[in-house]
């Protein structure tokens, strides 16, 4: 009797966990999308009534256990109809999940990142995509909306490496030429710092006039175009509200890439291009150097002496054509724009990162201009109340500046007789004639060099407690350290030696900016659907602004050892410090009533308070 229980025991422990699985039912399958062989990674498969459930795999697979053969399984994916598949004794299934297209009304995002109806709007909202963008194969966002945008005005003030360009949305409205008409520039809900690079002088000016004939950089141009996902333009009084004082000259509101549910998606594109001085001013090829006929190799005058035949009886190094120094004087620029990006994602958590470098090369000789960015995002619904989203942009540019302004005053000066081209000697100094400064040594041995370091950061949550209301925040920052060195070397005193002009006794120069900008903003969003026609969407807020600049000059001149460009080389160093903080708080409310989604009544309102300390 006792082995015949031992015997049952031993029966149920080992039957026991089949029994079990016999009861469940493993169904397997494939997720794919509707019309295409494309896998869906990510899609949520669960049993409907029950809390059991799975994701499918990167090839679109999936496996999960049921108990009843007849269970019903309900398959969900962001931007893809919810599909609900009664098993009926299956226990393989091939899903094809159909886009959703129900909900395809145009949406813009307006100020604060909000996003509308575009019939919901009592103003005019311009947006041009992402894709508009780079069928410009622009290297500056700016340029790149050029004839993409009615009523805007955009000039790019030159072809120099990496120069900035100049928007105007709702025309000039100060009759102060230091005013800046400029719009206030928005990336993901946080304001853009789009001043132009300037360097600041030890008499404790803002400015420095060199800066303004060197095509510098502004804000925008360090943002990576491939990156951007949409571009908004907010024009009138009622789309700019909400930003109230900085957006006075209207609003270009930026939305960058972010990654979508799905397998890992990884992109590249290249875009290369040249730039060519289309025409250069006819030049006569008859007369040479001198002044009233006569010939002088080292003479001021560079084209009143007398005819080429005549100056090579005179000089036999004389060539025997007469150089264009115009076409001497410039190079066949270059640009080129490598981006490489991955994005992906489930239901719960999408991702996207990039990285982009981007080279320059300018018409004129040693001008040159670099920017290369690293970004990353996500976002994550952490519950059907909670989602989270980050965002992080690192941004390295700079180049050495030309001043093309005194470059082409002294290829006026520029006798054809002489191959600007040979520059210089082999002791370093200058290869010219007379007391006339050649160009391109100029440019080669005057150097206005800037370097950039640039962070733009995010964080922004929404928490939705009931249904009726939707809590939204967001932090981010724009912080920036700018380091402009414009150095020369001095006169090395050797027999022969042509001092050049702009770099009289030599000198160093270095201008250190550091810009700190944070931005938090507040929205309680009240939603309330007042009968089957008639709604209302209430959002109150606060958004602070803060903002610090600090700025260190210094300029040394007069070197003991010519070419050792540094500070303590110099005899005189003169030293300036400029510091501002600048605060804005800003308090506002919009109001939408909405009826049947055809008739709206949109009130908005917003009071500044301002502090700027020097």
């Amino acid at each position: 009797m006792k082995s015949f229980y031992t015997m049952t025991l031993v029966g149920t422990l080992f039957f026991f966990p089949l029994l079990l699985l016999a009861q469940n039912h493993l169904i397997t399958g494939k997720v794919v999308t509707a019309g295409t062989p494309d896998a869906l990674p990510g899609v949520t498969v669960h049993i409907k009534g029950a809390a059991a459930g799975t994701t499918t795999s990167p090839d679109g697979s999936f496996r999960l256990n049921v108990p009843d053969a007849n269970s019903i399984l309900v398959f969900s994916f962001v931007g893809y109809l919810t599909q609900e598949q009664p098993l009926n004794g299956r226990t393989s299934l091939d899903i094809r999940l159909q886009p959703d297209t129900r909900h395809l009304e145009q949406v813009v995002v307006t100020a604060l990142g909000i996003k509308k109806e575009k019939r919901a709007l009592g103003y005019a909202v311009q947006d041009v995509s992402g894709a508009d963008l780079m069928q410009a194969k622009q290297s500056n966002v700016v340029n790149a909306l050029q004839g993409k945008v009615a009523g805007v005005q955009i000039s790019s003030g030159g072809g120099a490496p990496g120069q900035g360009s100049r928007i105007v949305i709702r025309g000039i409205n100060s009759l102060d030429p230091g005013r800046n008409n400029q719009p206030l520039f928005v990336v993901d809900g946080i304001a853009l710092d789009n001043e132009t690079v300037v360097t600041g002088t030890v008499s404790g000016s803002t400015s420095d006039p060199n800066t303004e004939t060197r095509g510098m950089s502004n804000g925008a141009a360090d943002l990576n175009p491939d990156d951007i996902e949409s571009v908004s333009i907010l024009k009138g009084g009622a789309a700019t509200a909400l930003y109230g004082l900085r957006a006075g000259n209207g609003a270009v509101i930026i939305t960058t890439k972010s990654g979508k549910a799905g397998r890992l998606r990884v992109t590249y594109s290249s875009t290369a291009g040249f730039d060519k001085v289309s025409k250069t001013p006819d030049v006569q090829n008859t007369y040479s150097q001198g002044n009233n006929g006569v010939y002088d190799n080292q003479s001021f005058w560079p084209s009143w002496g007398p005819t080429v035949a005549q100056a090579r009886t005179l000089d036999p190094t004389h060539p025997a054509a007469l150089y264009d120094k115009y076409k001497q004087a410039y190079n066949t620029g270059g640009q080129f724009r490598n981006t490489l990006g991955i994005s992906g994602g489930t239901e719960k958590v999408v991702y996207a990162a990039s990285l982009s470098q981007f080279n320059q090369n300018g018409l004129i000789p040693f001008s040159n201009y670099k920017n290369y960015s690293a970004r990353v995002s996500g976002n994550a619904t952490l519950s059907d109340k909670f989602k989270i989203g980050i965002s992080l942009n690192y941004i390295n540019s700079g180049g050495n500046r030309a001043n093309f302004d005194r470059y082409g005053e002294q290829l006026i000066y520029w006798s054809p007789r002489w191959n600007m081209r040979d520059y210089i000697k082999d002791d370093g100094t200058q290869q010219t004639y007379g007391a006339t400064d050649n160009p391109i040594y100029t440019v080669y041995s005057n150097r206005f060099e800037d370097n950039v370091n640039r962070v733009i950061g995010n964080i922004n949550f929404s928490y939705a407690p009931f249904k009726w209301l939707e809590i939204l925040y967001r932090a981010g920052t724009d912080y920036s350290n700018s380091g402009i060195r414009h150095a020369a070397p001095g006169p090395k005193g050797t027999v022969g030696e042509v001092p050049s002009t702009d770099n009289e006794f030599g000198f160093v120069d270095e201008y250190t900016t550091n810009r700190k900008a944070l931005t938090s903003t507040l929205i309680l969003n009240f939603k309330n659907k007042i009968s089957s026609k008639l709604s209302s969407d209430l959002k109150v807020g606060q958004d602070i602004y803060q903002r610090k600049l600090k700025r260190v000059s210094t300029e040394a001149d007069t070197l003991d050892i010519p070419d050792l460009l540094i500070l303590q080389n110099a005899k005189k160093v003169l030293t300036n410090q400029y510091n501002e903080n600048y605060f804005l708080m800003g308090i506002f409310g919009d109001w939408t009533l909405n009826w049947d989604r055809c008739l709206y009544l949109n009130l908005t309102g917003r009071t500044d308070i301002t502090s700027t300390l020097p």
